[in-house]
């Protein structure tokens, strides 16, 4: 069975910016069409479902840009505690829900690359082994 929606640049452009969380409004404008033809839009599922989609991808992208910066900080960072890293591990997981994270490779990496990571490298004082 053919779909009876046509994709267009401008649907693909609504669609994308929907998916950034943008309003219908600026969707529209985006677009080059009216709200209107937006709400009709959202109401056909290969189009709706294609935000949704979207929507997605966009999410693991923000979130593993978070991540990035998450632990650049950590790498930047002269003297961590072990609860301040803890936390920070803790943050990274929350941020990647959906993605898989092995937390004890990612504390590993980390202090590999700063020596004074949670205190300081392998059997310096607050090191974890």
């Amino acid at each position: 069975m053919m779909s009876a929606f046509k994709w267009s640049e401008s649907a693909t452009a609504a669609a994308i910016a929907l998916a950034n969380g943008e309003t219908q409004r600026e969707a529209a404008d985006k677009a080059g069409v009216t709200e209107r033809t937006i709400r009709r839009w959202l109401q056909v599922a290969e189009f709706s479902e294609e935000v949704d989609r979207l929507t997605l991808m966009t999410g693991i992208a923000a979130k593993a840009e978070r991540l990035r910066i998450a632990k650049r900080m950590v790498r930047q960072i002269q003297f961590w505690t072990q609860k301040d890293l803890l936390d920070w591990l803790k943050y990274a997981q929350s941020e990647t829900d959906g993605i898989k994270l092995d937390l004890a490779q990612l504390a590993a990496a980390l202090s590999d690359d700063d020596a004074s990571v949670a205190g300081g490298g392998p059997g310096r004082p607050g090191a974890t082994e």
